[in-house]
């Protein structure tokens, strides 16, 4: 059966982080969220059963990687992505951002440097701070409606403390699949410099039509070797609240030390219920991906378009990767003396449309804001005409 996407749950009422926080304006009119990276679509119908399944059973004991879970990542990350990994590679961390804090901690000592590409995901700039390193910012460059890395700047601002570098990809927010020649030329510099990578590859299956993911690791040996890959199935499959993940480490000391390190923070025994979804997801779930991907280019194709129409004065960046629209406020706040706090309460309070506000995601991302296209096409509609009365009230 092909999945519907057009027509979704309703979400309200259900403890929902993106619809059930702010749900009216101050004058009580209903908001509509498209800020949080998380999808409306329904799960697939195989992880669907899988769960009830399990529930049936009546005993939530403790539960443990199994042969069968870990081969089932194998496999997905062979037939999706060409890339051959061992299970024994394998590090179990209830999320990727208990991951990425984990290796921070593992990789790195108090004081020590840790370069990020902003504008990108806050929890980076959080978790660096929270465990006493020092963010380092190597700013993406705008170029077309789309962004570059700026290598020669990275290669200026490593100094005798700097330890790591993390990298998102495909990058959240600006929604870039690296090429593997970027990503050749990033590792190279990071070798020479003998920095751990930190990889977080949450979006490496949402990709758009016409683009390739590359996972970083799979590229050579020697990059491996200094690479800790972090991916979940939580935004393939719509299924974040069901917290799982992996740590790819070739290098057994790095897979050793932060193992160690998971299980002494305490995040080492995994969800019974995460487990199924994830094995269910990964070896059955490929034909609803490839569906969802259909449906998700479809969405893009109409949304340039219609952006471009209706928004002359925004700029929109090239969607290759992720479910998310970068959009770029700057010239229309220059010409109406905006600023980003303006732009936010126009969307909210006028609008009635909340979006992620860049300056979140640094300070790189100021005059931006993020919109989630996870969702069925009439609901994008709306979230356009809500743009349109927002920006009525800028001008």
């Amino acid at each position: 059966m092909t999945p519907d996407f057009e027509h979704p749950p309703e979400r309200r009422g259900t403890d929902s982080v993106k619809w059930d926080l702010k749900p009216h304006t101050p004058d009580g009119r209903s908001i509509l969220p498209m800020w949080v990276a998380d999808m409306d679509f329904p799960i697939p119908d195989v992880v669907q059963s899988a769960l009830r399944e399990r529930i049936s059973h009546p005993v939530f004991g403790y539960s443990y990687l199994s042969a069968a879970h870990q081969e089932a990542f194998v496999a997905w990350q062979r037939r999706r992505n060409s890339w051959e990994i061992d299970r024994e590679w394998l590090v179990y961390a209830p999320g990727v951002m208990p991951a990425v804090r984990a290796a921070i901690r593992t990789f790195t000592e108090p004081g020590d440097e840790v370069i990020m590409q902003p504008p990108v995901y806050n929890p980076f700039f959080c978790a660096i701070r929270d465990s006493g390193r020092v963010v380092v910012e190597n700013p993406l460059v705008a170029v077309n409606h789309s962004y570059q890395m700026d290598l020669e700047h990275l290669e200026a601002q490593i100094s005798d403390r700097t330890r790591m570098l993390i990298l998102c990809s495909p990058h959240n927010p600006v929604g870039r699949v690296w090429t593997p020649d970027e990503l050749i030329a990033l590792a190279e510099l990071c070798g020479r410099h003998n920095l751990t990578i930190v990889c977080d590859e949450i979006h490496g299956d949402l990709i758009r039509e016409g683009h390739s993911f590359t996972p970083l690791a799979s590229i050579s040996p020697e990059i491996s070797s200094r690479t800790i890959t972090c991916a979940a199935p939580t935004k393939t499959f719509n299924i974040a609240g069901l917290a799982s993940s992996f740590a790819i480490v070739e290098d057994p000391r790095k897979r050793e030390a932060l193992a160690a390190t998971i299980e002494r923070l305490g995040l080492d025994l995994p969800n019974t219920l995460s487990l199924t979804a994830a094995t269910a997801a990964y070896s059955n779930g490929a034909e609803w991906l490839d569906a969802l991907l259909e449906y998700l280019n479809a969405t893009y194709d109409w949304f340039e378009r219609e952006f471009a129409t209706r928004f002359p004065r925004l700029g929109l960046c090239s969607i290759q990767g992720t479910y998310l629209a970068w959009i770029d406020f700057r010239e229309l706040m220059e010409s109406v003396g905006a600023d980003d706090t303006a732009v936010q309460q126009a969307l909210l309070d006028v609008g009635g449309l909340w979006l992620s506000e860049g300056s979140w995601f640094g300070t790189a991302g100021q005059g931006f804001q993020r919109m989630n296209l996870a969702c069925p096409r009439d609901v994008i509609r709306d979230g356009l005409d809500r743009l349109e009365i927002a920006l009525g009230a800028l001008s």
